[in-house]
């Protein structure tokens, strides 16, 4: 059978723009616009650079399609524009399924023939947000070049993206073929110089913290922790902020970052007692929001929804509140900066055709090329602190952050929740270290969900090499659940064991682990609702 490859890496058989004024018919074959010397294609090493040119007429998106055979293909696999998990709009992301021509697959995507593992993407930290389209005659590639929900009004040519493809060999292991793409997609990974492994105190408490609390974790986290090798985390997540409102839909939940609530009345000092008691001490934050009074211009394209406004991220003000947030939390003396929502508090929606929504105040450059700055500004500013990026573009943030959450929240009130979010995650598990340290969210020791069950992700996690973060209610292991979590931790903090998912090809959830020494680990995500639980809401 013919192999469902073909080579992406050279000018594409058809090009298409989409302006400001094109007509809603504007794919239609009597309305087509084609004008190749806005675009440039140039072969470089082993990918295809993409550049986009000025235009006097401003451009939002532009179609690129290769055709090819591709109709021996069985299984395909995308990723996600950030955080993957539950949601009524995924579009089929991070989802094997059969080939769907509609379907949007973001930066890049895997088709299995049957015989071998084929990718096809585009590298990390380009300049547009890029998703693919593949059917059984040839492979569709969307640049969306808008600034905000306008047109982008270049100045200067644009490196757009590099286009990428490998094809597999016959018997070679899925999952390794897709770590190699992965290796392609982003030459040079900005890895943390040791493990990351501890706790967080969201899942149990949810934001009800105190430094108090924060001391009592970190008598247990010493408890947990005895048999590691090197320092685990103690990261305190929302709720230290001064203006920190009680976590419910539509409460404030944002800046000002300049020093904590009563319950934290000395922030620095925190980080130095977390240090003492022999943890590496993290933080939360969540830059783009604030309450401050801010100049009209900075204020960003999308509303706040709890108070407070949300700050355009290509502002120069924006940019200087940021760069100082970033540098006093490490000033503080925090190793770890877990940054959060700034694809929700921007964008929202990438897929989103809300021509309404203003530009940028950088009208000149792509919504991603501003995103893609704001990490870069976010990792300068932190004074070599590990920075762990939540709600983000994890493919335009690879290379820039060392860590990087990729699936959306995990919970401490039902273990369906952590199923699809934390242990769905594993499905991406190729770009653990070859991307970033992949962050699955943390493993929940609460009473309202099985702590068996979460101590499988947990190890599942630690096996892997992923981070190794858990959520655990003080005081409430039994003898044998602590002893469990030592043996997690030491390995863990050892970089785990290099298992990787034996049944990653076409299963959402892998559960079978295995090291190249012949140690397996299976673990049975459905026991705690004998299948998946289909009725519930955020809070039970």
């Amino acid at each position: 059978m013919k192999p469902a490859f073909f080579d992406i890496c050279r000018e594409p058989d058809y090009v298409l723009f989409q302006y400001a004024d094109s007509s809603v018919r504007f794919e239609e074959p009597d309305s087509l616009e084609q004008r190749r010397e806005r675009i440039g294609f140039e072969r470089v090493g082993n990918a295809l650079a993409v550049t986009l040119y000025p235009s006097e007429r401003p451009y939002l998106r532009v179609k690129l399609r290769w055709d090819g055979d591709l109709s021996s293909g069985l299984l395909c696999l995308g990723d996600s524009w950030g955080r993957s998990g539950i949601s009524p709009k995924r579009d089929f992301e991070c989802l094997w399924t059969g080939i769907e021509p509609r379907r949007r697959m973001p930066w890049y995507f895997h088709l299995f023939d049957g015989s071998a593992l084929h990718s096809f993407g585009v590298k990390t930290g380009g300049a547009v947000f890029a998703w693919f389209e593949c059917d059984s005659s040839g492979i569709t590639l969307w640049l969306d070049a808008r600034c905000g929900g306008q047109a982008v009004e270049l100045i200067e040519p644009l490196l757009a993206c590099e286009v990428v493809c490998r094809e597999g060999r016959e018997n070679e292991l899925p999952y390794r073929a897709a770590e190699d793409f992965c290796r392609m997609m982003c030459e040079k990974p900005n890895l943390p110089k040791e493990p990351v492994f501890g706790i967080n105190n969201w899942y149990w408490a949810y934001g009800k913290i105190t430094h108090d609390s924060v001391m009592e974790e970190c008598d247990y986290l010493t408890e947990m922790t005895s048999d590691a090798v090197c320092r685990p985390h103690m990261v305190i997540d929302a709720g230290w902020q001064q203006n920190y409102c009680s976590h419910r839909y539509g409460s404030y939940i944002g800046g000002p970052w300049e020093h904590g609530n009563s319950g934290f009345p000395d922030i620095a000092g925190t980080a130095d007692a977390i240090h003492a008691h022999g943890a590496r001490a993290g933080i939360w934050i969540r830059p783009l929001i604030t309450c401050q009074n801010v100049p009209s211009e900075a204020v960003g394209i999308r509303k706040s929804d709890g108070g407070g406004v949300s700050l355009d991220p290509s502002h120069p003000f924006t940019r200087e509140q940021i760069a100082a947030d970033i540098a006093r939390l490490r000033s503080w003396g925090y190793d770890l900066i877990k940054h959060d929502f700034t694809a929700y508090d921007t964008v929202r929606s990438v897929f989103a055709s809300d021509a309404s929504l203003p530009a940028f105040y950088d009208k000149h450059h792509p919504t991603a090329y501003i995103m893609r700055e704001l990490y870069r500004l976010i990792e300068d500013s932190a004074g070599g602190a590990n920075i762990l990026g939540c709600s983000t573009f994890g493919h335009l943030a690879a290379g820039i952050h060392a860590i990087q959450r990729v699936g959306a929240d995990t919970s401490g009130r039902n273990f369906e929740v952590t199923r699809t979010c934390g242990v769905g995650t594993l499905v991406r598990l190729p770009q653990n270290r070859t991307f970033f340290l992949h962050d699955p969210d943390c493993a929940a020791i609460t009473a309202k969900v099985s702590h068996a069950l979460n101590l499988d992700f947990l190890e599942a996690a630690a096996v892997t090499g992923a981070t190794t973060i858990a959520s655990v209610t003080p005081k409430t292991l039994t003898g044998e659940e602590m002893a469990r979590i030592r043996r997690i931790f030491k390995t863990a903090s050892e970089g785990g064991l290099g298992a990787i998912p034996a049944d990653w090809l076409g299963h959402q959830e892998p559960s079978v682990f295995e090291t190249e020494d012949g140690r397996r680990f299976s673990f049975d995500w459905y026991s705690d609702y004998r299948g998946v639980r289909q009725f519930y809401s955020w809070g039970n």
